[in-house]
């Protein structure tokens, strides 16, 4: 039986995800940060939790984890984190709206 494990996310990915989406959902329908954690964060926080091995692939950093993902608002979405026996620690993302 696969061991449920604690997910947390850092100060470090908070001040990312400010910087890379709007307080606000702007008028060419750009998500805001809120928007993210509402609609994207859940499902993926959910599968980290569920399997964070199988749901990520290595780095060159062997302690660095990569999940690569589509959401229903943003079109790709790549975060970064450390994996340990009980706990995932996110503390990086990238993303890619493709409202550009």
């Amino acid at each position: 039986m696969a061991i449920e494990r604690r997910v947390r996310f850092t100060e470090e990915f908070f001040d990312r995800l400010d910087e890379l989406l709007p307080e606000e959902r702007s008028a060419d329908g750009t998500p805001s940060a809120t928007d993210f954690l509402v609609f994207e964060l859940p499902s993926i926080r959910d599968r980290l939790a569920a399997d964070a091995l199988d749901a990520t692939l290595m780095t060159e950093r062997s302690s660095v984890r990569i999940s690569i993902t589509s959401g229903v608002l943003v079109d790709r979405i790549a975060l970064y984190m450390l994996v340990g026996s009980t706990e995932v620690v996110v503390f990086d993302l990238d993303l890619d709206i493709g409202w550009e």
